[in-house]
């Protein structure tokens, strides 16, 4: 008799424990933060200081980890190309960034995701390579690693904002919790 009552019992638990929880799994950020107008308000009014203090035109910048979210959000915000992503954050440590989202693959089917990389500049250009990414359960192959590493290139190259005008980077440093670019602007070039 307790078998009857037991077994529907466990049942019960196990469907109710898939339906809180993700079935899939998948990569999960350190800590939560949340994407803000103000932070994006906060980095272009740095920005403009930056500048404005910089007669040669050289700078050095900090970037939150806030302000990246912030940032990269807006960006995708104007991405009609690329399949729904919500709950970005970008995290700033171990000397790479990691950017965590869910991915909206169909209307049934989100994902958690994570692609971290590090990224240098040289000869004026900033240039990633992808260290690690998952998506769900389960980590990208190496081959396909590759693949990514070069659209993530293209997006880096073309996500420059009008505002900076021709920007030359120099240097990236990523600490923890933020980012340090040196480099130098030409606000006259086109």
């Amino acid at each position: 008799m307790r078998s009857h009552v037991l077994v529907p019992s466990i049942a019960l638990v196990v469907v109710q424990s898939f339906c809180c929880c993700p079935i899939a799994g998948g990569p999960q950020p350190p800590h939560a933060i949340t994407p803000s107008d103000e932070a994006v308000q906060r980095f272009k009014e740095r920005w403009d200081t930056v500048i404005e203090e910089s007669p040669d035109g050289s700078f050095t910048i900090t970037v939150t980890e806030e302000e990246m979210t912030s940032l990269a959000t807006q960006m995708l915000d104007k991405r009609e190309d690329l399949p729904p992503v919500s709950g970005l954050q970008i995290h700033l440590r171990d000397g790479r960034i990691e950017a965590y989202a869910t991915v909206t693959v169909d209307d049934s089917l989100s994902l958690p995701g994570m692609v971290a990389f590090s990224a240098v500049a040289t000869g004026g250009e900033i240039s990633a390579t992808i260290e690690e990414a998952a998506f769900g359960p389960l980590p990208i192959p190496d081959s396909t690693l590759e693949a990514v590493t070069d659209v993530l290139n293209d997006l880096i190259a073309q996500s420059m904002p009008a505002e900076m005008g021709t920007t030359t980077i120099t240097d990236i440093q990523i600490g923890e919790g933020d980012m340090t670019l040196t480099g130098t602007i030409f606000a006259g070039q086109p």
